[in-house]
């Protein structure tokens, strides 16, 4: 049943980007607004999230406060780490690097990790902050009360002069099967079905709605649903799969020590890949492994590789490790991987398809909204995590979607549609071709070189937040 409210704006999705539009708003003057959430409750969930300079420029953007609370948890959360890593504090912290090495053992290329460097070269440093550390830092900022948890949007409908959604409360434990930041292990429940007779339904009416609920969407289903955008109503497989252990325990010193000497050496992270290999079919002998140093006889992995999905189909854990030592052995990792990957425990085995929401959809149509309603974050633009451009450029998506609804109230527009449509038709005209490239070397930077990793982040992170709204604005 529904409250007879009816709210300027109704945000779907409490995740970072949906509570950062929120904040957006609220630092306008917008404070008729609800953000929903399906999540029973908010729980400690979610991965490490890197917020690199853009992010952070428009976090930065949209709230003082909000910036400097993420990024003081962030340097907290890397100086803990560091100290884990390095068994002890140091007086003068060694400078950190995320190096890409071949099988020799040779640098291909090299990301540093520090704060400082990010800061001199870009105007704006990079973090590391826990998933739910964001959100909950984002979360503390807006009044309880307009956040609730336990509505997931399930219909919608675009009235006259209102978007009236339908939720469902009482909902079962839900796990995005399209997501990464959640990388459940093979054991644990994907997907739990509802029993309507227990979930109680509300409405709720909004003359603008915002879908920030990720890349499985339920709004942009809804959208595509019954129009020539139907195939893209949910995520494509990217090609590639996640395959993984993140601790293995009481790894012999041998392993250890061969390991840190030839790869490691001295750092918590490196990803390895075969440089020999070559191949004019778009990334398919290039697998990359990822190895974490974890405590002194402990190690974890994260193994990307292009895959067809039937090869996963009711694959036990067992086989999954199976499948992946084959893949090193042909891609001619020396055998010592696969022996680490063999000691995997099958118990915390990850194995996760990564997807896409691909931002060239050859439509001469605005495909990130309709009419009242507008597509932020992985809902518009989901994709793999390879650049680590998920939640950043979700955050540079609120930072402008921000400024157009804020543009929208502020000329009394709330039922002029043709000033809505315009208005989210720009947002999409400025976003869409920068995300066609962001995604395009999402796929492709595995094979860069150092001049060509670092001519892209020159081109990404040398940005200015308030440029993008100037041009937006103007």
């Amino acid at each position: 049943m529904g409250s007879g409210k009816i709210y300027d704006v109704l945000i779907v999705g409490a995740g970072p980007v949906g509570l950062a539009t929120a904040i957006a708003l609220r630092q306008r003057g917008i404070n008729n607004l609800l953000v929903i959430d399906r999540t029973r409750s908010f729980r400690r969930v979610g991965q490490v999230v890197d917020l690199l300079p853009n992010g952070l420029k428009a976090l930065k953007y949209i709230d003082e406060q909000a910036y400097q609370q993420v990024k003081a948890t962030g340097l907290d959360f890397i100086q803990i780490r560091r100290q884990k890593s390095d068994g002890k504090e140091q007086k003068t912290p060694r400078k950190l690097f995320w190096c890409q090495k071949n099988l020799l053992g040779e640098v291909i290329r090299s990301i540093p990790l520090d704060f400082d460097f990010w800061f001199h070269r870009y105007g704006e440093g990079r973090i590391s902050i826990p998933w739910y550390d964001l959100q909950t830092n984002l979360r503390n900022l807006l009044p309880s009360e307009i956040v609730k948890v336990n509505h997931r949007c399930v219909n919608f409908s675009q009235e006259t002069a209102y978007v009236q959604v339908d939720c469902i409360s009482g909902d079962e434990k839900y796990n995005n099967p399209f997501a990464h930041w959640e990388m459940q292990s093979l054991n644990q429940v994907t997907d739990v079905n509802s029993d309507p007779q227990k979930c109680e339904r509300q409405q709720f009416q909004a003359k603008l709605v915002v879908a920030a609920d990720g890349i499985n969407s339920t709004i942009r289903q809804l959208i595509y649903c019954n129009s020539d955008l139907n195939q893209w109503a949910k995520p494509s497989y990217s090609g590639f799969v996640a395959i993984g252990c993140l601790e293995i325990d009481n790894i012999s010193n041998e392993i250890i020590q061969e390991l840190e000497n030839k790869y490691f050496q001295g750092e918590r992270v490196v990803t390895l890949r075969n440089d020999s290999l070559k191949s004019n079919v778009q990334n398919i002998d290039s697998p990359r492994l990822i190895l974490i140093r974890r405590a002194e006889n402990a190690l974890g992995y994260l193994f990307h590789t292009p895959l067809s999905l039937d090869l996963l189909e009711n694959k036990s854990p067992e086989a999954i490790i199976n499948l992946a030592a084959n893949i090193l052995t042909k891609a001619d990792f020396p055998p010592i991987f696969s022996q680490l990957i063999k000691l995997s425990n099958i118990e915390q085995l990850i194995c996760r398809p990564y997807y896409i929401h691909p931002a060239n959809i050859p439509h001469s149509q605005p495909i990130w909204s309709s009419e009242r309603l507008v597509l932020v974050g992985d809902a518009a633009h989901g994709m793999p995590p390879f650049a680590a451009q998920g939640a950043n450029q979700g955050l540079e998506d609120a930072a402008i979607i921000g400024t157009a609804i804020s543009t929208i109230i502020d000329n009394n527009a709330l039922d002029n549609q043709e000033i809505i449509s315009h208005l989210f038709s720009k947002y999409e005209q400025l976003r869409r071709p920068f995300m066609e490239k962001i995604q395009e070397a999402t796929m492709k930077n595995h094979n860069w070189s150092q001049t060509e990793w670092d001519s892209y982040s020159d081109a990404v992170y040398s940005r200015n937040v308030e440029d993008l709204i100037s041009n937006f604005t103007a």
